[in-house]
């Protein structure tokens, strides 16, 4: 997958976009925590999803970051 990245874009800082290449992943390719009770946030029960992302340099993928959200 073709992106444009750009690391800082406000009002007061701007750096220049760059293409970049992002490895599409899959939903299978993300993970389920096992539940576990959030003491002192909301005080209930959540379960989170986390997915990775990576990216392409020098004719090859590396893992750059995961994402992950919290129901």
């Amino acid at each position: 997958m073709n992106s444009i990245n750009t690391y800082t874009w406000n009002q007061t800082s701007h750096t220049k976009s760059f293409p970049d290449d992002i490895l599409a992943v899959s939903y299978e390719d993300g993970k389920w925590s096992k539940p576990y009770y959030d003491c002192g946030g909301g005080n209930i029960w959540m379960l989170t999803y986390t997915v990775p992302f990576f990216a392409f340099k020098d004719a090859k993928y590396f893992f750059k970051t995961a994402r992950y959200t919290s129901i």
